[in-house]
């Protein structure tokens, strides 16, 4: 994907590298001096674009009678935390969004600066990288806001401000940029030449999981094309439109409110990654393959596994059912048990099939390196 011109010399030294030798930073592993800075240029804009996000409203919100009122992630904490007691709820948001983008920034500038183990940088990029997505929770709790709020007249307005587009820029910089120095750190790491042959699909001699897998997979399939055509939220106040809404329908209305960019964020992270994820774990599980090609079909798991945001949509529709009635009234459609039932199986699916691929992979090159 990325081609850099590394300066490591050959395989055996990093070999030796690998066995506990003196560890240069990541930054420094490549020649030109561009490079050495690109990557911290990035964060310190993601890093400034966060900052000022805090500081402006996300969302401001009119409901009749009251007065319009600004929301930003601050705002939204202490709202939960003081006025509506709902403290899980204001514990949640504060770590995803408030923490978790400053504490993910600073990582990755160590990670990029401090020499350490190869293999510690590894696991801290892959640690960051499937929890980055956690950082749009208060993005997706607005999104839904915004779609409640269509149709209803002057009665429910909400009108998008500055820090929401900020706030999803500077994540989804910091999630680009995290996925970029993953793929600089792969061409860091030692990893034994693999055979070109053909080899068996992983399915065969898989015991149990040769019948878990394929159930698990059409049950993901299916939970998830309900979960997108089924509303999930409904509008009980007596006062408003009661309007439902699937997540096909907030893509479609995001879209008509001119919020375009955000219609293309839920489209792809809701709809074309989680159904990619499926298909590329299918692929990977049932077609035979030479070891070199398994190597980069679980690579690209793990990065569309990393954009695939159907959890967060989950636990961000959890909490507007509980902190929704302070604002609007609304309760739970069938398409919320969908969804749960969708992230449900799509994570027994990630243990069960994802595991033994690994354990295959990391067999294949045990067995690589030992015919050196």
């Amino acid at each position: 994907m990325f081609q850099v011109n590394l300066e490591i010399k050959d395989k055996k030294a990093t070999k030796a590298m690998h066995a506990g030798e003196p560890r240069k930073p990541l930054a420094f592993h490549f020649d030109s001096s561009m490079m050495v800075w690109l990557v911290p240029l990035l964060l310190v804009t993601a890093l400034t674009m966060n900052i000022i996000a805090l500081k402006v409203p996300f969302l401001e919100i009119k409901m009749f009678p009251h007065d319009p009122e600004a929301y930003s992630i601050p705002h939204t904490v202490t709202l939960m935390w003081v006025k509506m007691k709902l403290y899980w709820v204001a514990i949640l948001i504060a770590a995803f969004s408030l923490v978790f983008p400053f504490v993910k920034l600073l990582s990755l500038f160590i990670l990029w600066f401090f020499p350490m183990r190869v293999s510690t940088r590894g696991r801290g990029l892959r640690i960051l990288g499937s929890l980055g997505r956690w950082s749009l929770l208060d993005v997706f709790v607005a999104l839904v806001l915004i779609v409640l709020a269509h149709e209803q007249g002057i009665l429910f307005v909400t009108e998008v401000r500055p820090g929401l587009y900020l706030f999803l820029l500077a994540i989804l910089l910091a999630m680009s940029t995290g996925e970029f120095m993953a793929v600089l750190h792969e061409q860091t790491e030692f990893h034994p030449k693999l055979s070109t042959t053909k080899t068996p699909r992983p399915s065969i001699g898989s015991g149990w999981r040769r019948l878990a897998v394929p159930a698990l997979l059409l049950g993901s399939f299916a939970s998830l094309l309900v979960a997108l055509e089924l509303p999930f939220l409904k509008i009980t106040a007596w006062y408003l439109t009661d309007n439902s809404y699937s997540i096909l329908e907030t893509i479609a209305t995001l879209w008509t409110t001119g919020e375009p960019i955000f219609a293309v964020i839920v489209a792809v992270g809701l709809v074309v990654m989680p159904i990619a994820k499926l298909l590329v774990i299918f692929g990977t599980w049932s077609i035979g393959r030479s070891p070199h090609r398994f190597r980069i079909a679980t690579l690209r798991i793990r990065i569309v596994s990393q954009w695939s945001m159907i959890d967060v949509f989950g636990l961000a529709i959890a909490l507007f059912l509980l902190e929704g009635s302070g604002m609007v009234p609304v309760k739970g459609e069938i398409g919320a048990w969908a969804l749960l039932v969708a992230i449900i199986l799509n994570a027994i699916l990630a243990w069960t099939a994802g595991s033994l691929l690994t354990a295959r992979l990391n067999t294949l090159e045990e067995e690589a390196s030992s015919n050196r």
